[in-house]
């Protein structure tokens, strides 16, 4: 692979760590700041597919020299507003993301969503798809192609009906939050099968907008919202519908925020989920030092990354978790402090 020359044995470790082993080390991807990855570049490459896959060669080429776990990958992701868009919501890009207008204000039209299009009928399900297939043809022997962010069902229902509104519906409004959420739900699955088998997989795996590749047909999900509810309402509204994901991937794995790290709970109750991604939400969530106990529960039967907690952060935990199923996801200023970094891990003793 041009942009990962030694992506054999980066794909040995992604393989350890799925199964909670080791191979060497623990996986670590390393970021820093790369000229033309700015949030507006972002926001004007991802229109047409020749602007963002040249908008990916650009860093990938960047980033060659570090020998970091980072996978290469191209990845289709048109920002948190894409499910919006393939249920109907008007979408704005700006300052490096997506977001939607909250269109559905009352339940009339409620079955109306059911009949979206889910394939190329539907305009953005078309979009993503004209992106995969001239992405799979650049990137031959390149990079990875990845796959779209696709939230999960809360975020979708959340993108339709607005947070506030959402979470005032989970009491006044229970069974029609309840087929909202089965309606999303199938939407998720459809694009999500419908983008896998359009995608050249690596190495029978896919990777995603974190750069992480999973083994077989999967990609994570999450629940944003579910920074807003208690346990009880996360375990009517949205937790049956998480297992109805979970259950569809083949190695499915959950991006959750410090800030909803409280549920992990609940989290783990969904059954054949293989990870949890924890965020750093910096001071809107707790400190990373603070959900250790989280941490380790997640430790017991699933597999741990960690994103955006610097080394330093990270140093005041690593003692206390275990390196089997462990991936780190850390950020520095530069590249030269990246291959510091790196060389500190790679001469790590991990047990």
């Amino acid at each position: 692979m041009k942009y990962k020359p030694q992506i054999e044995t980066v794909l040995k470790r992604y393989k350890a760590f799925w199964q909670k082993d080791i191979y060497g080390r623990p996986p670590i991807r390393i970021r820093f700041p790369v000229p033309g990855e700015g949030e507006e570049e972002w926001t004007v490459a991802c229109q047409r597919p020749e602007t963002y896959f040249a908008y990916w060669e650009n860093i990938f080429s960047q980033r060659a020299e570090l020998e970091d776990d980072d996978v290469p990958s191209a990845t289709v992701d048109l920002g948190p507003a894409f499910m919006a868009g393939v249920m109907g919501c008007p979408v704005q890009f700006g300052n490096g993301t997506s977001w939607s207008e909250h269109t559905m204000h009352d339940w009339d039209k409620l079955e109306e969503l059911d009949k979206i299009p889910l394939d190329d009928c539907n305009p953005w399900v078309q979009r993503m798809k004209d992106l995969i297939l001239y992405f799979n043809e650049k990137s031959k022997g390149k990079c990875a192609v990845g796959v779209s962010m696709l939230t999960g069902p809360g975020d979708i229902m959340t993108a339709l009906r607005g947070p506030t509104q959402v979470c005032m519906d989970f009491y006044v409004y229970p069974e029609e939050s309840k087929r909202l959420a089965e309606i999303c739900t199938k939407a998720w699955i459809g694009v999500s099968q419908y983008q896998m088998n359009l995608i050249t997989p690596l190495e029978g795996g896919f990777c995603d907008n974190y750069n992480i590749w999973t083994p077989g047909k999967s990609q994570y999900f999450a629940e944003d919202i579910s920074t807003l509810v208690s346990p009880e309402t996360y375990e009517e509204f949205l937790f049956p519908y998480d297992c109805q994901i979970a259950d569809r991937l083949e190695v499915p794995w959950m991006h959750v925020h410090s800030a909803e790290a409280r549920l992990t709970p609940e989290f783990v109750k969904i059954p054949g989920l293989r990870a949890i991604q924890i965020v750093n939400d910096g001071v809107a969530g707790p400190t990373l030092k603070e959900i250790v106990p989280l941490l380790k529960k997640i430790q017991e039967k699933h597999c741990l990354l960690l994103r955006k907690y610097t080394m330093e952060e990270l140093e005041q935990v690593l003692p206390e978790l275990s390196p089997k199923g462990l991936y780190i996801d850390t950020q520095c200023n530069s590249l030269d402090e990246s291959k510091v970094i790196l060389k500190d891990w790679n001469k790590r003793k991990f047990n």
